[in-house]
């Protein structure tokens, strides 16, 4: 008999997306030991709200809050070509992201009800990153989302500290970001950068 105070999560039904070089599968708990190189890296962990990861134990548990989970929508990525090799190796990680990207939002918005349908559902994607990353704020132009708005000090690392986040938005196909009152007044979605903040 099942346990009714069981809060153990289950792994999501496998998914696999397709590009012209990459093969997109659901991530899983088994991804630890190859996602391990690029997680414990200070340079790419500083664009998230954590130290890095020093060993397999830790990047289980990291791994276990983004693979378990029945509305759970994370990915490994592997090059078609080598289907063995993860694109999270160090030295093939770039080049990829918004190819990765851009098959996954419309994949998403499929799999999302819309806002109208009981009032639980999404008409718009958003991505948050640090004011001072901007490669991943390329990704985010280049994959369509658009500028919507900068938030003061709310993005905190323990390895560099506090630091403004910019907000990027997407609107699911036959939206627009305007009418959804997402874009600030003066900005329009084909900004291809955020403006300024104010001075503090």
């Amino acid at each position: 008999m099942a346990d009714p105070g069981n809060t153990i999560l289950e792994a999501p039904p496998p998914m696999v997306l397709e590009t012209e070089r990459l093969r997109l599968r659901t991530l899983q708990l088994s991804d630890a030991e190859a996602s391990l190189p690029i997680i414990s890296r200070p340079e790419v962990m500083q664009w998230t709200y954590q130290d890095p990861i020093t060993d397999l134990e830790q990047a289980e548990r990291w791994l276990s809050a983004r693979a378990l989970g029945p509305d759970v929508f994370n990915f490994a990525i592997e090059l078609r070509d080598r289907p063995q090799t993860s694109t999270t190796t160090p030295d093939i990680i770039g080049g990829y992201a918004t190819e990765a990207l851009r098959v996954v939002v419309p994949a998403l918005f499929e799999r999302m009800p819309l806002a109208s349908n009981g009032g639980t559902g999404f008409d718009y994607i958003e991505g948050r990153t640090a004011a001072e990353n901007k490669a991943s704020q390329g990704v985010l132009k280049k994959a369509g989302f658009s500028y919507c708005e900068t938030g003061l000090q709310d993005f905190e690392n323990p390895l560099r500290g506090k630091s403004d986040s910019v907000w990027y938005r997407i609107a699911r196909p036959g939206k627009t970001l305007r009418e959804l009152g997402l874009l600030p007044s003066e900005a329009n979605e084909d900004d291809d950068k955020p403006p300024t903040p104010p001075i503090q």
